[in-house]
């Protein structure tokens, strides 16, 4: 090949590459950005948002962290805790209010190389450690269809600018300067659910029942085995017209002779009001911080069926929690037995709560107790505790109507109520027509007399009028009949009035039942929904919520007031250890029976 073909040949290659580099070149420079300020970002319409996505990255583990919130058939749901239910019709909107129609008030960067300094570096980049910096959150909204109505990634507030926030499309370089308020982007778990787990009233409270123990679980090849420390059983009812609780029983369990013995408040001792209503109102306000869901297995009242005992897996997943399906009392029936005690809350509409109080929540990697998710991770509120919730029905707790006697019907009366107003209309007519027509007895009368009179008179009374003797005659009898007539008149009005009080008490009485009735239908029925609720699900409480509520009896008794001071709860009682109750590593004090 001659120089003047290399030449040639190296001016056409070097051409082409110049062309290649053109046409693969980025052309994010060949518009200009700034062209973009004052367009909108996220033009949609606010309810076609029904799936919202939010990833965070966790430098600590170098991973990440999704929550997400959908809706199907109309019910929402968070799928990241296995499509527990949501309340989030209102939190939704929020959250796409925050992101729709957003007005680019500048533009901050156009290349990828300050989206660290930005902090809008997408979260689900494989190439982040925990070293990474700049990782902002990823936010993605999509409609029924999951067709995406936005994904951007909100980074890092303006400096010296309320409000303003940079944001990038997750498939674009170019750096925004929009508006938002991140807020509404919460991945607070108890922001999306009903958090309020009983909804109940602690006016409602009718009686506590209350079992004080710690046990140690234990699974060995003869079963479950328990280590218990029991302490007291405590039954307590609410006076409502003094407002104050009563003692029904307290027992304390006395450790050498392995039995519960009747414990009797000294003249010194009081009940704790104040931490009774303490607990009251902790019960009231049960707030959720997370749920995780529950074998199956177990039946709709919550209790261990024979089924479920068989199931190696779902028996150690209770236990992990703190729960145990054992066998006891007289018919050796399984029920679901805790590590820290349990409580009943009885309501005056007849709806008892069980509650059992579980192990704290620990974290399944480093098997310490599991930090708080999303915002409250911040907080430092990282003790939680493992709740199993129950509902039953209790009918003693829904007062019996006082029903009113029926007034006694006359002996002669008929008790049927069917012969009873047959024969009350009868003598009431027969009365009508005496008292209406006494002509014809009258008459009868008249024309008797008459035929007497034509009779010879004896000799004794022939000297008297005629006249005089038939109109004495006529009289008596007239008085005699009249008589007769107005007293059965007045009986037949005592009937009536005695049949129709009767009716009146009776009607009193079935509303009475009806409406007795009525409030065990619906008793019964709240039960059930709860019981539906509750039954996939172990409810995750704080720890401070379960100290509020955990009343043993040192709590539970206390000296009386002396000079106006409170004196401090009764050390005879018995006092708790020092320390989180369940915190591993740390002695129980359980001794076996």
């Amino acid at each position: 090949m001659s120089e003047m073909t290399k030449t040639l040949a190296f001016v056409v290659a070097a051409g082409l590459a110049l062309l290649a580099a053109f046409v693969v070149a980025p052309r994010e420079n060949s518009f200009d950005v700034e062209s973009l300020v004052g367009q909108r970002l996220n033009e949609f319409d606010i309810d076609a948002s029904k799936r919202l996505k939010i990833i965070k990255f966790d430098p600590e583990t170098a991973s990440t962290n999704e929550f997400e919130v959908a809706e199907d058939n109309g019910l929402w749901s968070i799928p990241s805790k296995q499509d527990y239910p949501a309340d989030a019709t209102r939190q939704m909107a929020e959250a796409a209010t925050c992101l729709i129609d957003r007005e680019v008030l500048r533009v901050a960067a156009s290349s990828a190389s300050q989206h660290a300094e930005l902090g809008v570096i997408d979260p689900t980049s494989s190439n982040l450690d925990s070293q990474a910096e700049g990782v902002g959150i990823r936010v993605v909204l999509s409609d029924n269809n999951n067709d995406v109505l936005t994904d951007m990634i909100v980074g890092k507030p303006v400096k010296d600018a309320e409000g303003q926030y940079y944001v990038r499309r997750t498939n674009q370089d170019v750096v925004y300067v929009v508006k938002l308020d991140p807020e509404k982007l919460t991945t607070k778990f108890d922001d999306w659910i009903e958090d309020d787990l009983l909804k109940i009233n602690s006016f409602d409270i009718r009686k506590l029942a209350i079992k004080d123990y710690s046990a140690e679980m234990m699974l060995s090849l003869s079963g479950i085995q328990m280590d218990w420390d029991r302490r007291a059983e405590m039954t307590l009812t609410y006076d409502s017209d003094n407002s104050k609780w009563q003692a029904e029983s307290i027992r304390k369990f006395d450790k050498g002779g392995k039995k519960f013995a009747t414990y009797e408040i000294a003249e010194d001792e009081e009940l704790n009001q104040d931490a009774l209503k303490a607990l009251a109102d902790g019960l009231d306000d049960l707030l959720l911080v997370d749920v995780e869901r529950k074998p199956a297995g177990l039946s709709d009242d919550l209790k261990a069926g024979e089924d479920f005992l068989k199931d190696e897996a779902g028996i150690r997943s209770l236990m992990m929690r703190g729960f145990a399906p054992v066998a006891i009392g007289p018919n050796k029936q399984s029920e679901i037995l805790s590590t820290e005690g349990e409580i009943v809350t009885s309501l005056q509409d007849g709806v008892e709560y069980v509650l059992r109080f579980g192990n704290l929540q620990m974290d399944a990697e480093t098997g310490e107790a599991k930090p708080a998710e999303g915002e409250d991770a911040a907080t430092g509120d990282s003790i939680n505790r493992y709740l199993f919730v129950m509902a039953r029905f209790n009918e003693d707790m829904i007062e019996m109507p006082e029903l009113e006697e029926l007034p006694a019907l006359p002996k002669d009366a008929n008790e049927s109520k069917e012969s009873t107003e047959a024969d009350s209309d009868e003598v009431s007519s027969e009365a009508d027509e005496t008292i209406e027509d006494p002509s014809n007895d009258e008459a009868e009368d008249t024309g008797e007399a008459a035929s007497a009179a034509d009779e010879p008179a004896p000799e004794s009374e022939k000297d008297d009028s005629p006249g005089e003797a038939a109109s004495a005659a006529d009289d008596s009898k007239a008085e005699s009949e009249s008589d007769e007539a107005t007293d059965e008149k007045a009986k037949a009005d005592e009937l009536a009035d005695i049949i129709a009080a009767r009716k009146e008490i009776e009607a009193e009485n079935q509303r009475r039942l009806d409406e007795y009735q009525e409030k065990v239908k619906k008793g019964q029925e709240r039960v059930a929904e709860l019981n539906k609720r509750f039954g996939d699900w172990y409810y995750v409480i704080s720890n401070d919520v379960y100290e509020q509520i955990h009343v043993g009896l040192d709590k539970l008794i206390k000296k009386k007031d002396a000079d106006g001071e409170a004196a401090s709860a009764a050390g005879e009682a018995g006092a708790e250890e020092d320390g989180v109750s369940g915190l591993p590593n740390l002695p129980l004090g359980l001794g076996k029976e």
